[in-house]
């Protein structure tokens, strides 16, 4: 799956995330495909699974913080072993410059509000989810020779996380919902990454489980700076 999601990321434009929202608004889809939105919401703040979206997604609003809890989709493998995350909680501040899907999500969570407290769920079935964005990329880049799925969505997250030199691996493991910081080495590259409004960094993100530390890491650095080091003395001029 990564393998093929993360060429798709080279092949979009930057505001490929807007624009697929864009379309998604248009009355013709809303009326259509009334889950589809929320969803993307979804997809787009906190790159999850799209199993995990079908098990339902909670929110909780008051005033301008909002919490979106997952409940994770892998958390053993096949031998019974931990993996994963099992919840994981997101915590996003709104203000006036907030982001597109951020906005939405604020306005359908005030809808049921209780004692100043907001709460919704959203959920979609996982394959009626894939084949509704796999279509809405169509639609969106009628060109585009690989298709747009929700793992893009996971992707590009991934991407942008990488990027920001201000976010711990530990911390980048915790947002992606990962049991070990080296799983998400198989998620996206910095070089995709995507500025301005695309990305949205959440105030705080906490996980159920506490996130492991992989000596791979430690190895996969040091052959880095030793890789890059050697590039560095054959570029030398002699």
């Amino acid at each position: 799956m990564g393998k093929a999601k993360k060429p798709a990321l080279k092949s979009l434009p930057a505001s490929w995330r807007e624009d697929m929202w864009a379309r998604a608004f248009e009355p013709e889809w809303r009326q259509a495909r009334p889950q589809l939105l929320p969803a993307l919401a979804v997809l787009w703040l906190t790159g999850c699974r799209p199993a995990e979206i079908e098990q339902g997604v909670r929110m909780l609003l008051r005033n301008d913080l909002l919490v979106i809890e997952v409940s994770g989709a892998k958390c053993t493998d096949a031998g019974g072993r931990e993996r994963g995350q099992p919840k994981r909680h997101y915590a996003f501040k709104i203000d006036a410059d907030a982001n597109l899907a951020l906005t939405f999500l604020r306005t359908l969570v005030a809808q049921n509000t209780v004692n100043g407290t907001g709460q919704r769920q959203i959920s979609h079935n996982a394959d009626y989810l894939y084949n509704s964005v796999v279509a809405l990329g169509r639609s969106v880049f009628p060109a585009l020779r690989t298709r747009v799925s929700p793992y893009c969505f996971r992707h590009q997250v991934a991407s942008d996380l990488k990027a920001d030199p201000d976010v711990l691996l530990e911390d980048a493991a915790k947002f992606m919902g990962h049991l070990c910081d080296y799983s998400i080495g198989k998620y996206g590259h910095a070089i995709h990454a995507r500025k301005g409004g695309g990305r949205v960094k959440a105030l705080a993100v906490q996980t159920s489980r506490p996130i492991k530390h992989s000596p791979k890491v430690d190895r996969l650095a040091r052959f880095k700076i030793a890789s890059a080091k050697r590039r560095d003395r054959n570029e030398k001029p002699s």
